[in-house]
């Protein structure tokens, strides 16, 4: 250990909490507090955890569908399989609960790590700690209990290693993101992204003439691309995530892949961090560089077609905004300045993290023990007012149809989760494997129009699980052949006579 490191040990303030340390329990707190909300906001978690299980059982890689019976036996590239395991995994150690837990960890983590990432970066502790928890709730948009926080958490510590290397030119900083790209891969398909990113800082650094820097980047990408091929599926686990961005009708019948509502409260403050940085681009005595505006650009541009980027784009902004924030009170406000840079002095020597793991075990010891109150008092579970829990359990005590079913899109993932995927789906969230034709057939089926009963006759329909207010659901009500043996607010049930 070299002298500098001995001395910045023992000058630690090791009880005096960080404020990485603060960001990270707040945003636990705050994640499990809203949890429901996470877990209940689609079906797809349910999917996860059933391959997972597939997985768990077999030992062995699924290349084909087993779970529809529309697309039974057909070709499958499962780019989230690690995922899948590790959710499995995790709610076969603890259910929901630890489904909850991880999610509200690796959210924290993030942006813990991200604050903690920016002190490498010459950004002081109260900058810093804006910085995060501006990301933080940029990011509150897009968190669902899926291996999209995954993606969200390797984003932030890429663009810290990239700035880094920017700053300093040690290639030895960037050897780490091969090994990175090997989990990333069979983790998330949203692994592209790092590529672009190492893209685009052998972009920026051409534009500055860093022609050396630049053959790095170059080197490195090429051992990013190699080591993402590091898969059960090969090459194809990369076309196929490019691919599907280019299935126009898919990408816009997937909500979250739709342009940002600015109308959503949840929006207002990526709403207000687009505005303060075109302000700081405008107004700013310091010119950016050129790395730090390409990033901003893409993903500036990449959030407003798709929502699913905003927390991508909070990382990058907050990063974009404590870099120019920096400099502009270093050259304008000595008094503010001087401030900062007393708070700095301690915030260098804090750490206090066995605060944030206390407080974090204590959260889910009282979750454990039901003394701990979420925003909808529901509990980690599927809400019986959104999901048919209450449906199935009736049908399964009165005897579930035979036959093929005809289910809500939403649905899909926890019919597959309710029955450990030994009932058949007619689809589920996975839209980039379903296709373009068959979310087209489903659409047609669920809004009554056209040959929607030939539809129903061809794929061997036997029953139909939805919510009331669907026109299917009005349709059969008065259509011959067909019986309506369940209702209640959230679910309908028709079989064949």
């Amino acid at each position: 250990m070299s002298p500098t490191r001995i001395e910045e040990k023992n000058n630690r303030l090791w009880w005096f909490p960080s404020v990485e340390v603060l960001l990270f329990s707040f945003t636990f707190f705050l994640s499990l507090f809203v949890m429901p909300i996470l877990l209940n906001g689609d079906g797809d978690l349910g999917r996860h955890i059933t391959i997972g299980n597939i997985l768990l059982k077999t030992h062995q890689m699924l290349h084909s569908d087993i779970l529809s019976h529309t697309m039974y036996g057909k070709e499958l590239i499962l780019h989230e399989w690690g995922s899948d395991l590790l959710f499995a995994l995790i709610h076969h150690w603890a259910g929901l609960n630890g489904i909850a837990w991880f999610t509200a960890s690796t959210i924290a983590g993030t942006y813990a790590l991200f604050t903690a990432g920016l002190k490498k970066l010459n950004i002081r502790t109260p900058i810093r700690l804006l910085a995060g928890t501006t990301a933080m709730l940029v990011g509150t948009n897009h968190w669902h209990t899926r291996p999209h926080i995954i993606t969200t958490f390797f984003f932030a510590y890429l663009i810290l290693v990239l700035f880094e290397y920017y700053q300093n030119e040690d290639y030895k900083i960037l050897i780490p993101l091969p090994i990175l790209m090997i989990f990333w891969a069979n983790l998330h398909g949203a692994f592209i992204t790092a590529l672009v990113q190492i893209g685009l800082l052998g972009i920026g650094l051409l534009l500055e003439k860093r022609f050396s820097a630049v053959k790095t980047v170059f080197i490195i990408f090429v051992a990013a691309t190699l080591a993402s091929l590091i898969n059960p599926f090969g090459v194809r686990m990369i076309t196929h995530s490019f691919g599907y961005l280019q299935l126009k009708y898919l990408v816009d019948f997937t909500n979250e892949y739709n342009s940002p509502n600015f109308h959503h409260s949840i929006i207002y403050p990526y709403l207000g961090v687009l505005l303060l940085t075109t302000i700081m681009g405008w107004r700013s005595k310091t010119k950016a560089n050129w790395v730090s505006l390409l990033f901003l650009f893409f993903w500036t541009g990449s959030s407003l077609y798709s929502a699913r980027n905003i927390p991508l784009y909070g990382l990058v902004a907050a990063l974009f905004g404590a870099q120019q924030l920096e400099a502009e009170l270093k050259n304008g406000f000595p008094a503010i300045n001087q401030r900062i840079n007393a708070f700095d002095k301690i915030g260098q020597r804090a750490w206090g993290w066995m605060w944030g793991i206390a407080f974090a075990i204590a959260l889910i010891v009282m979750q454990m023990r039901g003394s701990f109150n979420d925003v909808l008092q529901l509990g980690n579970q599927y809400n019986p007012a959104q999901y048919p829990v209450a449906a199935i359990a009736t049908l399964e005590k009165d005897g579930l149809p035979q036959g093929n079913i005809f289910n809500e899109f939403g649905w899909g993932g926890y019919l597959l989760y309710r029955f450990d995927g030994k009932e058949l789906v007619f689809i589920d969230g996975q839209t980039d494997f379903y296709g373009e034709d068959l979310t087209r057939t489903y659409e047609q089926i669920l809004n009554g129009e056209g040959d929607w009963q030939t539809l129903l006759d061809d794929y061997q329909i036997d029953w139909v699980l939805l919510p009331p207010n669907r026109t299917l659901s009005k349709l059969l009500a008065y259509a011959d052949g067909w019986e309506n043996i369940y209702a209640d607010e959230t679910t309908v049930v028709f079989v064949r006579k």
